[in-house]
């Protein structure tokens, strides 16, 4: 997902820095975070979504599998073989959200510090 440009902060990797001169425009940065803010916590709400099907998946993945080997047979066999091939690795899924996850949590940590400090400074 693209975030939207802002004119007083930026996001770098997990890093906020924010960049302002005078008190009206840390008013207006405030307003700018607190907007990023909600846009990253609906990514995070999405990517959270996504973790959940993912997992649940990836544990409907090892229940079939556990179920195909307590079949013996010769068309048990063959579904051992098919499964062996196929591209149902759901652990790198699950792996990667739980990463973007932790990535966006982190975002919002800083965006929140950064409204804090933004606001202690204000106050002054």
């Amino acid at each position: 997902m693209q975030l939207r440009d802002m004119r007083y902060a930026s996001i770098q990797g997990t890093e906020v820095t924010v960049k302002v001169n005078s008190a009206s425009e840390a008013k207006d940065a405030i307003k700018e975070l607190r907007h990023k803010k909600k846009e990253v916590a609906l990514l995070r709400r999405r990517v959270a979504s996504q973790l959940k099907h993912a997992r649940a998946a990836k544990a409907r993945a090892e229940k079939a599998a556990a179920k195909a080997r307590r079949q013996t047979g010769f068309l048990a066999a063959l579904s051992r073989l098919s499964s062996v091939f196929s591209d149902d690795d759901h652990s790198e899924d699950v792996e990667r959200l739980g990463k973007d996850l932790h990535h966006t949590e982190e975002i919002l940590h800083n965006i929140d510090s950064c409204i804090i400090q933004l606001e202690g400074r204000l106050l002054e």
